[in-house]
């Protein structure tokens, strides 16, 4: 009988060691991506070219407007069916990553990205904003952090030099300015104001993240000194949708000097090619606790729910291999997130548009002191009510002080909920 049982066993065994290994090398699978990215998405020649490299995965991209994205995603990541992968933007990772919906890539990538270590691919401020509750959720595809974009033919005019400091700041605005022309150009969001919040020491929300801080002395400073570059000193122009194209006020000298991000580079280009040479970047000029700016762009997450979560990792490594990292730049115009993309030939080499500068350099830069928006479900509703506390602010109906503070009663409550 022993006999007999023993080939029996064997074969068995052979045959679940088998079965075991086929897990392995996973069959012909689809794998569904949502994209907010648009016509210009990096992601289709990516696809492309993975899938060439890997005929047992087809990649299905449903491309959706960023506003359809953000709703979708939200509900298919509080109960529905997610896709396997998304591309989404980072200042939704505040009400996302609260929800526990994403995976740990930590986890998942075992904490290399194509063989490097995930730390060593990222500056700090990158690797800070993909964290949520020491894990990993996203890897940053591209990222937005604001420099100061200056009309440098005007600046070399005038005898000018990029400022440094905010008093430089409004000393140089006001030589710059010639009647409604060559304004410092601001906006009543809550994007603009949180750098110079961080500039001044201050923060949006407390260190637990359960209650706001946006009405702090060093806030409230931050959004007076803000607020008189427009209604005190006069040397900025609020730019609000009835003024136009953000573009058309490039073009037609109203605006000699704005906060923004990488991705204005493209704009400039492609809205304004006749002023090539007119336009440099510099960091932005800081306040008394030194550089900050808020930290956005585009992360690419695995929901915990993925079906197909080993081969959606292994698209997102592809993302960031050597020769697909600089897609969101030549296809999309955005800033690539990864250090080794920043310094490729495409984006580190001198750029005629810019006087000749590497514009890139500065806001890799400013990626170190960067911060994202708090991870708190309720940071849509919370900056909401920042931004209509702006708008009452630069309207001049209302006092710094008590629009911030009424703003930060109702976060404090949307924090309660």
């Amino acid at each position: 009988m022993r006999k007999f049982l023993l080939p029996v066993v064997l074969v068995l065994a052979f045959s679940l060691l088998a079965v075991s290994c086929g897990k392995k090398a996973e069959g012909p699978v689809t794998l569904t991506v949502w994209d907010y990215y648009g016509e210009s998405t990096p992601l289709k020649s990516v696809a492309e070219d993975f899938m060439k490299a890997n005929p047992n995965i087809t990649v299905n991209i449903e491309e959706l407007g960023w506003q359809a994205m953000n709703d979708k995603l939200d509900v298919a990541l509080a109960g529905g069916t997610p896709p396997d992968m998304a591309t989404v933007d980072m200042t939704w990772l505040p009400k996302l990553a609260s929800l526990g919906a994403l995976s740990d890539l930590d986890k998942l990538s075992g904490g290399k990205l194509n063989g490097k270590p995930i730390s060593d691919c990222y500056s700090a401020g990158a690797l800070n904003a993909m964290k949520y509750q020491g894990r990993t959720i996203t890897m940053m595809y591209d990222f937005d952090v604001y420099c100061l974009y200056y009309r440098a033919d005007l600046f070399e005019k005038k005898g000018l030099t990029p400022p440094k400091t905010w008093d430089e700041l409004v000393e140089v605005a006001g030589k710059l300015k010639e009647g409604d022309k060559y304004r410092y150009s601001m906006q009543p969001d809550a994007f603009h104001p949180t750098q110079f919040i961080y500039e001044n020491g201050g923060s949006l929300l407390n260190s637990d993240n359960t209650k706001a801080v946006f009405n702090s002395p060093e806030a409230v400073e931050a959004v007076q000194f803000y607020s008189d570059l427009l209604l005190k000193h006069d040397v900025a122009i609020e730019w609000t949708v009835d003024k136009g194209a953000f573009i058309q006020g490039i073009k037609d000298g109203r605006i000699g000097m704005f906060s923004d991000g990488p991705y204005m580079m493209g704009v400039l280009k492609t809205g304004a090619p006749e002023m090539s040479g007119m336009w440099k970047v510099a960091p932005h000029p800081v306040g008394k606790a030194g550089a900050g700016s808020y930290l956005g762009g585009t992360g690419l997450i695995v929901p915990e729910k993925a079906e197909h979560k080993d081969a959606a990792w292994k698209f997102i490594q592809f993302c960031f291999d050597e020769k697909e990292m600089t897609a969101p730049f030549t296809k999309a115009g955005a800033s690539p997130a990864l250090t080794a993309a920043l310094e490729a030939p495409e984006l580190s080499a001198p750029d005629s548009y810019f006087g000749g500068e590497n514009a890139f350099a500065c806001f890799l830069e400013a990626m170190n002191t960067a911060k994202p928006f708090p991870y708190v479900r309720s940071w849509d509703e919370i900056s909401g009510y920042f931004g209509t506390a702006m708008e009452q602010i630069l309207l001049g109906k209302s006092s710094v002080k008590d629009a911030l503070d009424e703003a930060a009663a109702k976060a404090d409550e949307a924090l309660a909920k």
